[in-house]
This record gives C-alpha cells, sequence and structure tokens, in this order.
C-alpha cells in the first residue's frame, strides 16, 4: 500500500474540518461605556457596558469574559465574569460587567475629584462556535475561541458619601 494515497486523503480530510471550524460568525464586542456605581472611602465599584454583535446566521453561545480594567492614577482590577448568554443570529445584545478596585487613604491628594479621570479596558469574550462541529469541540475542551475587545473613555468619580462634611444650619446643628 501506498503511504502518499493514505496520508493524502487524511491531510485534506483534517485541512477540512479545521477550516469548517475556523470558519463562522464571531461575536463582534463594542465597549460602550463605564461608570462608577458605589464608593466609600476604601474602594470603588463600577460597571463597563458592551454591546455585544452576530452577524452570522447562528445562536454564539457565550461562556465567560476575561479583562482587565484600569482607571488612571487608581489602579487596575482583573477578572472574570460569567457571559451565560446567547447572542440571536442577527442580532445585538447589551450586558455589563463588574470591577472593583481598592482606593488609597489619600485620595483626593492625588486624584483631582472634579476632574474626568480616564478609564481602559482589554479583554476577551470565549465563546461557542457556531455549527455542530463548533460545539461539539468546545464541550470536549478541544476549541474555546476567544474574540479579544478593548475600550476607553473617562468619568468622574464621585466623593465618598462618608468623606462629605456634614451640612449645619445656623445655630450649628445638624440640618435634618
Amino acid at each position: 500500500m501506498n503511504l502518499r494515497l493514505v496520508l493524502n486523503p487524511t491531510v485534506l480530510l483534517v485541512s477540512t474540518v479545521l477550516f469548517a471550524v475556523g470558519c463562522g460568525a464571531v461575536p463582534r464586542v463594542a465597549t460602550t461605556g463605564a461608570r462608577p456605581t458605589a464608593r466609600t472611602d476604601d474602594a470603588a465599584q463600577f460597571r463597563i457596558d458592551l454591546r455585544l454583535t452576530n452577524d452570522g446566521s447562528e445562536d454564539i453561545p457565550l461562556e465567560r469574559f476575561e479583562y482587565v480594567f484600569t482607571v488612571q492614577d487608581l489602579g487596575a482590577f482583573e477578572g472574570r465574569w460569567a457571559a451565560l448568554r446567547t447572542i440571536p443570529p442577527g442580532q445585538s445584545i447589551t450586558m455589563e460587567i463588574p470591577a472593583s478596585i481598592a482606593l488609597p487613604a489619600d485620595l483626593a491628594e492625588q486624584v483631582d475629584l472634579d476632574a474626568p479621570i480616564s478609564w481602559r479596558l482589554e479583554g476577551g469574550v470565549r465563546y461557542q462556535a457556531p455549527g455542530f462541529l463548533g460545539r461539539i469541540l468546545f464541550d470536549v475542551g478541544i476549541r474555546r475561541p476567544t474574540e479579544p475587545f478593548s475600550g476607553s473613555g473617562t468619568f468622574t468619580l464621585n466623593r465618598a458619601a462618608t468623606s462629605a462634611p456634614p451640612e449645619s444650619s445656623e445655630n450649628g446643628t445638624k440640618a435634618p
């Protein structure tokens, strides 16, 4: 038996399978904004808004986000967030992912709280490739594709409620 005759169909089959699995829609991810949602003297919480689009003709199940959220002069948050959503074909969905960053004790001295603060997000979303073969390869752990995304912008970090001086009336007592 000629080894060359056996290898050619095998190479052709493997190449076709890899090409077919590599084809198909991928989720497009746009970072549409970020905002602080809570703040204490010690830490700040943030929500990052994402728009995910499926230009394909089949559902794209999402597994998880892995990302780094960096805020100028404050630090960075590195995290994972379970996506557990599916993008229907030809549609877009919106999602939020969380972040939190410890704040330095001398925050007001390091950062102008009245000025916009820059932020940056870099990450990826792991998803299941469309199609029957894509599902099988994902389930057995052979192929778990990740689509990268990034974004940036500015926001204002509000002062913590506990750090604001109490208001008082003219006679020196606290206002109601």
